[in-house]
């Protein structure tokens, strides 16, 4: 969301914003570590926010960003706030720095996307986000038993490699997985250029999945765990509040 900001006094962090007000919504600390969370309503929405410094999260937050310890800690109040929202009630989470001016321009800005809002609470209702990795194994260094020949050697030598699948089948075994998950999920969301990331990273993405789906999503994810033990380790993380899944005018979001 774009924001509007002031270099004085205070702003408005927003949080996100839930299309119900919850009767049980725990007492909550904001970012700042020390302001309450409140909820205002603008045009049928909850606005989920805590009034904090304009110094520190207008004029000063890029400073403060590089400030390795201050961004830990703040970052993980921002995302307590936002799961102990989205345990009670489906939230559209807001990326981390967000602020508005006023109560005015916060529910002005609301008031241009309140359409936009509504299509997405359809989209995420009774749903979580999922990150789903898949790294590539390098077998690990083993001392090769005593051989009395060279043929015992090679043999010893070829037994202790992973199994070796030519590529086209390991790209369809890709392709099955891959397939598997889009059918569980109700969207999903592309994380990128995954050449640039983790050593052996080979696949990345997020998935949109509805509650009642959880279950098979486990399902496909021992599947493919076994079936790779000695070639690829899978990495799920989740459930998450569906930051992928807020839009945004540049957002690229596949769905079924």
């Amino acid at each position: 969301m774009a924001a509007q900001l002031t270099s004085d006094g205070w702003v408005l962090y927003l949080y996100g914003i839930t299309e119900s007000k919850p009767r049980d919504i725990p007492e909550l600390i904001g970012v700042d570590r020390f302001a309450p969370i409140e909820s205002l309503e603008c045009d049928g929405v909850f606005c989920w926010v805590s009034r904090v410094s304009a110094l520190d999260f207008e004029k000063n937050l890029a400073n403060n960003m590089e400030n390795l310890d201050w961004l830990a800690e703040t970052s993980v109040a921002h995302q307590r706030v936002i799961s102990a929202i989205s345990r009670q009630t489906d939230m559209l989470p807001t990326r981390f720095g967000t602020v508005f001016r006023t109560e005015d321009t916060l529910c002005k800005h609301v008031a241009k996307r309140v359409r936009g809002l509504k299509k997405d609470f359809e989209r995420i209702k009774g749903a979580d986000e999922w990150g789903v990795k898949v790294f590539t194994i390098k077998p690990a260094a083993v001392a090769l038993p005593a051989a009395r020949t060279g043929k015992d050697y090679l043999r010893a030598k070829a037994a202790l490699l992973p199994s070796r699948k030519p590529k086209s089948v390991q790209r369809e075994d890709m392709n099955e997985f891959e397939q598997a998950l889009a059918e569980v999920a109700t969207e999903t969301a592309p994380a990128g250029n995954v050449s640039r990331g983790q050593r052996g990273l080979s696949f990345q993405t997020s998935l949109l999945v509805k509650r009642t789906k959880r279950k098979k999503l486990e399902s496909i994810l021992e599947k493919f765990a076994r079936e790779w033990t000695r070639e690829r380790r899978i990495e799920c993380t989740g459930p998450w509040p569906p930051y992928s899944f807020v839009s945004r005018p540049d957002d690229k979001v596949k769905s079924r």
